[in-house]
């Protein structure tokens, strides 16, 4: 990760951390790294891998999100893994953009192959490499609780013009009535809603 964005994501898991209540110590040991190593990642002076950010967000109740002009990504896809959940959104971006991989490879400054081994996560990935892709996307790695992310993703919905599958499961999810919720947030009839989720073979019962 860029220095930069290396002590952003440091300052942003000490803030996450004080606001828990979590000691270093007990970070350090449901993470299983080091009390030197969690100072030093709040310092924003210690390299990480994805895989480790992902367990520090998960015990601070929060997630890994790829956010792109203030917004989150929702996806369909059920993933393994974080890391694997983060590098194809990061590659689905690439491909949204129409940068074929071999040119993205040669602005990175690596070789073809191993951005195909990044993009497919078949490898542990420093979180370095991540946000520097991240930034040559226009987006940014992040650390986001729970209500951050309802919150995005409610604000992402109103503002959609073509609901996805992913953000109707949100809904199902989150609130009693999404139908209800669309026809205020939307501002659109029962009629209408209906009709263009069925239009887009979208289940939303």
């Amino acid at each position: 990760m860029e220095e930069n964005s290396r002590k952003r994501i440091g300052k942003r898991i000490e803030e996450l951390r004080l606001m828990k209540g979590v000691t270093k110590q007990a970070l350090a040991k449901l993470t299983d790294i080091s009390s030197a190593s969690v100072t030093r990642i709040e310092a924003g002076r210690h390299s990480v891998g994805i895989d480790t950010l992902a367990k520090i967000a998960k015990v601070l109740d929060a997630r890994l999100e790829i956010v792109e002009n203030g917004q989150l990504r929702v996806e369909d896809n059920a993933w393994k893994t974080e890391r694997e959940r983060i590098l194809i959104q990061l590659k689905n971006i690439r491909i949204e953009k129409n940068l074929r991989q071999r040119k993205f490879a040669d602005i990175l400054g690596i070789a073809c192959c191993n951005m195909s081994m990044i993009e497919s996560a078949k490898r542990s990935t420093g979180s370095e490499i991540v946000a520097q892709i991240a930034r040559l996307l226009n987006c940014s790695l992040e650390i986001v609780t729970n209500s951050e992310r309802k919150t995005m993703t409610v604000k992402k919905i109103k503002n959609s013009k073509k609901l996805s599958q992913a953000e109707i499961d949100f809904l199902k999810q989150n609130y009693r009535e999404p139908l209800s919720f669309m026809t205020k947030q939307l501002g659109r009839s029962e009629i209408d809603i209906k009709s263009h989720l069925q239009k887009l073979k979208l289940r939303l019962r």
